[in-house]
């Protein structure tokens, strides 16, 4: 019976999604719709989507697992992930809008080649495709194994559905099936955790109950920093707020698509209301989980497990679905960007500089399938990698990319050659990290001292963007206007 109704649930879902594909298929035009909506956007749309991309299997699986080790811990990390939009919309956000208008750029690879020459322009393309597809492999590959549990589905038969659903509704409506799928998905995510999260605190007795059963099960579960060090906590809180600007480019982007600053502005508080919704009630059942199922043998399954014990199948069924919400709003979204970044950044420059915009969009969608359907066979079998690179990616796009975007936003100084030396230094310095970190601990998840790779790149990064700013010349006064007039 609980599968039946699992099933039928999902099957709902995944109809609607392609649905909301159909429908916004009719309004792609050209590449200007396909990759931005005409900018278009609301700001329900705008925010939710924007947060939606963030979250992935990382947030609906990993994050609730995260907090059933660690407790309270993890709350330095909660509170940095709420605060990210922030961090990221009063930064850059209608800095980017308006750059974006002005130069009527589709994709960032448009702003940085504006503001920092081809070679910019390339190097981002390079670091999307390199570090994306991967990524999207993992995503899948998660889409498979929780129907899989859930459904008792073949994995390689819950993958592939999962992927041609994403891949169907991403060509046919672009940004704009991506944007409002986003926010469908965002409210099922709403919707099914906060139930859980209720379902599970009220089973745990409460927050006094709960807070005394953790600490008999291990006082340190209730202190911040009591399972981990407090350089860990820092760059935990630097990572998920700041370097957002630079790691979560698939997210970043949507301050392009809004309708207006009005817009954009409005959408900061979806945004925060979204997160601030979802990272509490993970947070909840990560806690209330932990004093339930005090001996669960696999963290990941804590969400599907205490979906199936404590709901209705219906709204277990809602939770699984708000699990691949999380997935797909994350993989359209990541599939989207890197068909930008190969059509944009990569075939027009390189092989096609005249093509028209029907050309544009054709090769477009047709990059969307390629990379999709690419993303689906490295999932039949994922190599070990995989798991490691979809785990450091943000890091390393995040040491690569941070300092460069708020130098195009905010420092008319800032030069190609020192933006350059930037994306190259913090790209090598955190991969040297990470393979300091595998010499000194045989892990891809502990590095010396404490400190993320993704912080010690930026850092790097803004040290080259200031020795390469100063040792060449300043920018022309045209670059100057576009950028930074009033």
């Amino acid at each position: 019976m609980i599968t039946l109704t699992y099933s039928v649930v999902l099957a709902l879902y995944l109809i609607g999604m392609l649905a909301l594909g159909w429908y916004f298929s009719k309004k792609v035009t050209g590449t200007d719709e396909y990759y931005t909506t005409g900018r278009s956007t609301n700001a329900a749309v705008t925010g939710f989507s924007y947060s939606a991309t963030q979250m992935s299997a990382g947030t609906a699986i990993g994050s609730p697992a995260t907090v059933w080790k660690l407790g309270y811990n993890y709350i330095p990390v909660s509170i940095a992930s709420t605060a990210a939009p922030w961090f990221t919309f009063l930064s850059i956000g209608e800095r980017m809008r308006k750059i974006a208008e002005r130069i009527n750029a589709y994709t960032y690879g448009d702003i940085f080649e504006a503001r920092y020459g081809r070679h910019a322009r390339f190097f981002y393309a390079f670091l999307m495709l390199i570090f994306y597809i991967p990524l999207m492999v993992g995503q899948l590959k998660a889409c498979g194994e929780i129907l899989k549990v859930a459904l008792g589905l073949d994995y390689l038969v819950g993958m592939v559905v999962a992927g041609i659903v994403i891949i169907v509704y991403t060509w046919t409506g672009g940004m704009f099936a991506v944007a409002w799928t986003d926010l469908v998905q965002g409210l099922i995510m709403i919707v099914g955790l906060v139930v859980l999260a209720f379902t599970s605190l009220s089973r745990a007795g409460g927050m006094a109950a709960l807070h005394q059963n953790l600490a008999a099960i291990d006082p340190r579960l209730i202190k911040l920093t009591g399972l981990v060090t407090g350089t860990w906590a820092v760059c935990n809180m630097i990572t998920w707020s700041v370097l957002q600007i630079g790691g979560s480019a698939a997210a970043v982007v949507r301050f392009i698509i809004a309708k207006d600053m009005k817009t954009l502005r409005a959408a900061l508080g979806y945004s925060i209301v979204f997160q601030t919704i979802i990272f509490a009630s993970v947070g909840v059942v990560g806690l209330a989980g932990r004093v339930l199922l005090p001996d669960l043998k696999v963290a990941d399954s804590l969400v599907p497990t205490l979906a199936a014990n404590l709901l209705h199948p219906v709204f277990g069924g809602v939770v699984l679905s708000a699990v691949l919400a999380a997935i797909m709003s994350t993989v359209d979204s990541v599939l989207l960007l890197c068909s930008a970044a190969a059509t944009r950044d990569l075939y027009v420059p390189l092989i096609n500089p005249k093509a028209s915009d029907e050309q544009q969009l054709k090769v477009g969608r047709i990059t969307t399938v390629v990379l999709g359907v690419a993303a689906i066979l490295l999932a039949i079998r994922p190599i070990d990698a995989v798991q490691w690179l979809v785990a450091f990616s943000f890091n390393v796009m995040a040491a690569s990319l941070t300092v460069p975007i708020l130098c195009a936003a905010w420092w008319p100084r800032a030069t190609r050659q020192g933006a350059l030396a930037a994306m190259y230094s913090g790209l090598i310095s955190s991969l040297y990290w990470y393979y300091l970190g595998w010499q000194q601990f045989k892990s891809l998840s502990n590095w010396p001292y404490g400190l993320w790779p993704g912080v010690l790149g930026t850092a790097v990064s803004l040290v080259f963007m200031l020795i390469g700013t100063y040792l060449s010349a300043p920018p022309d006064e045209k670059t100057k206007e576009i950028f930074y007039a009033a």
